[in-house]
Parts: structure tokens; C-alpha cells; sequence
């Protein structure tokens, strides 16, 4: 007999994320990608010894980067979706397909830090989902393994799962034993 063991805890949320395949050609990559890379390190330097600015910046940052997604055209853009999400990997629905073992950034806006995680996972499976009526899009599920040597990103995401963890705990307990809270 089989026995699956999980790494991680998984959670089912919404999130604003979005993903892109990594790319071969360095002209396709996004030229504020880097940007938003110091921008986070400064951040989380600055963060100790003023954290109430650099807890501003981020949001403001955050901002720019909203409104930045609502203007693009992309389909990469980052938006609310509903995901199941754990510190090994992540899985979601999608309008486009991807290769399983193909190689994806997947950018993730975390509520617990405010700021952008980008991690680059391994495509486990793509499956496309059945269509509830004939018009609607193509949808596909699509499921990714985040890649080793990113501790640092996947701790953050960890951190966020487990605290939403909790959270959907503390509102079961309540609902089923009011009198305790």
C-alpha cells in the first residue's frame, strides 16, 4: 500500500498571482522585473530600522504594480484566482496551457508581507478542465513544483499558508463552538 506524505501543509485561497513561462530570450523578460527585485531587497533592509516607511514604500509599491496589471494587455498580468497553495508548489486554473516539465515564474502578491514573491516551479501536470457551457474559454489546471535553491521565497509562502491555516481553524472552531471565543 501506497502512503502519500506531504512536505507541507495546503491551503485553498485567493490570491493575486500570476505566471509567465521562463523565458529563453532575455529581450521577453520584463524590464521592471529587476526593478521590483531591488526594490524588495531595499525593503527588507530597511525594514528594521523603519519599518513604518519601508511598510509604506511596499504598499505604495504594491499600488503602482496594481495598477500597472489592470493597464497591460498581457496575459501575464497578475489578478485574483483561486489557488491551492503549499511550500513545495501551487495549483490553479488557467486560460493557457503549459508543457508538463516546462519551466514557470509564477508571481504572487502574499497578504501577510505585502510584497511580490516570484519563485520559478516545474510545470507537474497542465490538464485541461471541462467546459461548463460552449462559449466559455478553454481553462486548464494547471499544477507546479517550486524549484530548490529559493528557501528564502518558499519560507515566505510558508509563512502565509500557515497563518491562513490557522485563520480557517479559529473560523471552524467558532462556528461550531461559539461559547468558546
Amino acid at each position: 500500500m501506497s502512503i502519500e506524505r506531504r512536505d507541507y501543509f495546503r491551503v485553498d485561497t485567493t490570491l493575486v498571482m500570476g505566471w509567465r513561462p521562463v523565458s529563453v530570450d532575455p529581450a521577453e523578460e520584463d524590464p521592471l522585473l529587476e526593478i521590483n527585485h531591488q526594490i524588495g531587497k531595499a525593503l527588507t533592509d530597511a525594514a528594521c530600522e523603519q519599518p513604518t516607511l519601508s511598510h509604506l514604500i511596499s504598499l505604495l509599491n504594491n499600488k503602482i504594480d496594481a495598477v500597472r496589471d489592470e493597464l497591460s494587455v498581457s496575459e501575464n498580468r497578475r489578478r485574483k484566482r483561486r489557488v491551492n497553495i503549499s511550500g513545495s508548489g501551487i495549483a490553479f486554473t488557467t486560460t493557457r496551457p503549459a508543457e508538463r516539465g516546462s519551466e514557470i515564474e509564477v508571481s504572487l502578491l502574499l497578504p501577510t508581507t505585502n510584497t511580490p514573491v516570484s519563485v520559478v516551479a516545474d510545470v507537474v501536470a497542465c490538464k485541461q478542465v471541462p467546459r461548463e457551457r460552449e462559449e466559455d474559454p478553454e481553462q486548464f489546471r494547471l499544477r507546479a513544483k517550486y524549484q530548490d535553491g529559493q528557501e528564502a521565497l518558499t519560507e515566505q509562502i510558508v509563512h502565509f499558508v500557515s497563518k491562513t491555516q490557522q485563520q480557517i481553524l479559529a473560523e471552524r472552531r467558532h462556528l461550531t463552538h461559539p461559547d468558546l471565543l
